[in-house]
């Protein structure tokens, strides 16, 4: 009975051999290999139209909408070209932070080196992974030279420059937090299942990815502010908002040599 099931296999596999030799004639090109890559056009096709470009698009809009709420004095807008501005900022850092997260959960998906290309892994825990600390200058009383008088003069200068400190990093750390809590929301929105199951490991990761999305974000946020703001530019230079910061830098570059 088993030879009998062997030889009937043997058949029908030559027989399938056959009709996909046949099938390969008539197209003129090898149907297994059109199969995959049509296999890897749609997982490319999901991955781009379905997942990062709406990504982007809805972190674009909410940044915007926060980047309004955090410098209320943008609003309302003095020029056209200025929500032109803000929208070109925001959809480079969500484009950015859109990727990385597609990417990372990816790398998740197939049991993928997520960390590779992050040199100093401990670094990038660190810078983007903590929120703002205060720290209080430790006093060298042994090297100081100083009456009572001056000696309390110091020490209370000490502690308002750590008071000041202390109020920034709360401003700053509700800031960042705004941030996050955005991110947090819609990656979830988009990756539901995959975020609730990401390791300890994974989250870590994905903590430095938001963070870095943050710094993006607070940098743009910053020379938005500073132009559009404080400067209140009313003269449209002809250029996007990345092209414009370029100019600038090369300007800057050009006076420090």
């Amino acid at each position: 009975m088993k030879k009998y099931d062997s030889e009937e296999n043997d058949e029908e596999n030559e027989e399938v051999n056959e009709s996909i030799e046949k099938l390969r004639e008539e197209l003129g090109f090898d149907p297994e290999k059109f199969l995959e890559t049509m296999k890897k056009f749609m997982e490319l096709y999901n991955k781009f139209f379905l997942l990062q470009l709406p990504l982007t698009a809805d972190l674009t809009d909410a940044m915007k909408k926060l980047f309004e709420k955090q410098y209320p004095l943008i609003m309302p807008y003095n020029q056209s070209w200025y929500i032109n501005w803000v929208f070109e900022a925001m959809d480079g850092v969500a484009n950015s932070l859109s990727i990385d997260l597609v990417n990372f959960f990816e790398k998740v998906e197939k049991n993928e080196n997520f960390k590779k290309g992050y040199d100093d892994y401990d670094q990038y825990v660190q810078l983007f992974t903590k929120p703002y600390e205060a720290y209080m200058y430790e006093i060298d009383y042994s090297q100081l030279k100083l009456d009572a008088e001056k000696l309390s003069i110091y020490e209370k200068t000490i502690e308002e420059e750590y008071q000041e400190d202390l109020i920034g990093c709360i401003e700053l750390n509700q800031i960042r937090n705004e941030f996050l809590d955005l991110v947090n929301k819609l990656t979830i929105s988009y990756f539901d299942t995959e975020f609730d199951d990401l390791t300890p490991d994974q989250l870590i990761h994905y903590n430095i990815l938001a963070g870095m999305g943050y710094d993006a974000y607070f940098d743009v946020c910053k020379e938005l502010n500073y132009y559009l703001i404080e400067e209140q530019m009313q003269v449209f230079p002809g250029l996007g908002y990345y092209e414009f910061m370029v100019e600038e830098y090369k300007k800057l570059q050009d006076t420090t040599t």
